[in-house]
């Protein structure tokens, strides 16, 4: 390097480059010293791992990624072993992260709801904290016999008094593993799978004593729960961001520091426009300008955001909006859409969001109908389930997931080029809509939520996942937009299924997301994973679908299109 680099180094670099200048004495062959060890994310951090041959991917929640390079695929596939034994020890017993080292007997585990090894205290507890509804059951591996599982049943005692609900009762049944078949302990019957097995017991009464236990409902493992299956650890890094979702807080902007400028259109309760926000020069040192330092160009004095106004006829909900924006002003991830803060003007609430500059991804996806690639699509999906599996570690539920919800920052449409896509905020919260607004909103919204919004959970964001996925599939046509509000209901009703892509990774993949019982769906981790897993190359037709499929009426339009131009008048 020249000397008017060194230069700009300040005193360190003046100093070494002296020594360099100007040696005394001999020189010495310098010793080869060690690199120095650079730490690069625990292991709850870590989200997936990807191994082709010597090299190992190990990504973590904000997307970056560490590359490690083997002398042999077989010393790849023994330290990918090493990490995912690790993760399961330290942050989640039920997950792997990567396919090639996935244990057989795990595997059993996640397709039956078993869980692992856990002692009957930890049971018992699982059991209380769910709903107590008659013949809940847990499955577990037994602690003594490798090829024995524990069922563990729940039922609720008789009434002791009026009004006083009974105890509750346990009971625990063997089910043993003989070569390739199952038996419940005091039935002759054997059975080739575990599935078949449960699937029988299912509404069976089973005795014990003068006791019965009727099995009703499994309770599988949850992502990341506490067990005594998991070594837990004091977290070191005490910079780590706790979220206070008990109170409000977001950065307050002031009416002057805005400009409105062009309608864009509606959203939920909310007019959105187009805007400035001007950052205050010297005023406000330090603190501000560390505020506004994560945005591109935060050396200019103005940035162009977007204005969501919430309509001064719903000040009732204006505790809400703001509890949405107090919620996205509190996470950081580089695939959600990052929130200013919120002013007051007047009677009107305005949350300021940053602008992404090529819009919503269904309006992309129809623009360009045909012509966007298999490859580019996975990436999108890849991208939203980052996002979303942030929020899931974190227990936060977003609650609007759907294609006109997702920002495109870079289109990605050239060669060479990937799509970047962002999570807008929600909205209005979701615990405000009425329930015809909660209706119009399926197939994104989760079964469950229509009838009650106390069933809002992260297993409701993975539904919408999995209908917005769907849309991606078939460039954002989706399914029951033509049907009436009785339709739609009717269509949860019964349980019906959504079409889906005839690609059968896809369809697999969808199809789990889709599923009525919530507890059953999988965590945005196993998501993150199996979406890595596939191969744009060998996935064809995604967009076909069933025959029966209607096709949307051009003619249509929806509310959220419509501009202000101008005022006309009464």
């Amino acid at each position: 390097q020249s000397i008017e680099n060194f230069s700009h180094r300040g005193y360190f670099g003046r100093k070494s480059r002296n020594k360099e200048l100007e040696p005394k004495g001999p020189t010495q062959p310098a010793e080869r010293s060690e690199p120095k060890w650079v730490h690069f994310c625990d292991f709850r951090e870590i989200t997936h791992i990807v191994v082709k041959d010597c090299r190992v991917s190990i990504n973590r929640q904000d997307n970056k990624c560490l590359e490690v390079v083997l002398p042999s695929p077989e010393s790849a596939l023994s330290l990918v072993s090493l990490v995912d034994g690790y993760f399961r020890l330290t942050a989640d017993s039920s997950h792997y992260l990567c396919h090639e080292v996935a244990p057989p007997r795990l595997v059993m585990s996640i397709l039956n709801g078993i869980h692992g090894p856990m002692q009957e205290e930890f049971v018992f507890a699982k059991l209380r904290r769910e709903e107590q509804e008659e013949g809940l059951y847990i499955i577990r591996w037994s602690v003594l016999d490798f090829n024995r599982m524990i069922l563990s049943v729940v039922k609720r005692g008789h009434q002791q008094a009026p009004g006083v609900q009974g105890a509750l009762k346990y009971r625990q049944f063997r089910i043993q593993k003989k070569g390739n078949s199952f038996v419940l302990e005091g039935w002759d019957r054997e059975f080739s799978t575990l599935r078949e097995l449960l699937d029988v017991l299912k509404g069976c009464t089973l005795k014990s004593g003068d006791e019965s236990f009727t099995v009703k409902r499994c309770c599988p493992p949850k992502p990341g729960e506490i067990s005594d299956l998991l070594i837990m650890r004091k977290v070191k890094d005490s910079t780590k961001q706790i979220l206070n979702l008990t109170q409000l807080s977001f950065h307050q902007i002031r009416k002057n520091e805005i400009t409105q400028r062009a309608h864009l259109g509606q959203g939920t309760r909310t007019n959105i426009y187009d805007g400035v926000l001007n950052v205050c020069g010297t005023t406000g040192a330090d603190d501000e300008a560390e505020y506004f330092s994560t945005e591109q160009n935060n050396n200019s004095r103005e940035m162009h955001v977007v204005l969501k106004v919430l309509d001064p006829s719903h000040r009732d909900i204006a505790l809400a909006f703001f509890e949405t924006a107090s919620l996205m002003s509190q996470v950081s991830h580089v695939h959600l859409a990052f929130v200013h803060g919120v002013c007051v003007r007047g009677s009107e609430n305005i949350m300021v969001e940053e602008f992404v500059e090529h819009g919503p991804l269904d309006v992309l996806l129809r623009k360009e109908k045909g012509r966007v690639t298999v490859g580019w699509k996975i990436t999108v999906a890849k991208q939203l389930a980052s996002a979303l599996s942030y929020l899931e570690d974190k227990n936060l539920v977003h609650g609007n997931v759907c294609a006109k919800n997702i920002l495109l920052a870079r289109k990605g449409l050239e060669d060479g080029s990937v799509p970047f896509v962002k999570l807008s905020d929600p909205g209005v919260s979701f615990t405000v809509l009425s329930r015809e607004e909660r209706v119009d909103r399926i197939p994104w919204i989760a079964p469950e939520c229509v009838w009650d919004v106390g069933n809002l959970s992260t297993a409701a964001d993975k539904w919408s996942f999995g209908t917005t996925l769907l849309e991606i599939c078939f460039d954002a046509d989706v399914p029951l937009k033509e049907r009436t509000p009785s339709e739609k209901e009717r269509f949860y009703e019964k349980r019906h299924r959504l079409p889906e892509p005839s690609c059968k990774e896809l369809a697999t993949l969808i199809c789990q997301c889709l599923n009525y019982t919530p507890v059953e769906r999988p965590s945005f981790r196993t998501i993150l994973r199996d979406l890595t897993q596939l191969q744009p190359h060998n996935l064809v037709d995604v967009t076909s679908v069933n025959p029966d499929f209607p096709v949307s009426d051009p003619t249509v339009f929806q509310k959220r299109y419509l501009k202000k131009i101008r005022e006309l008048g009464e």
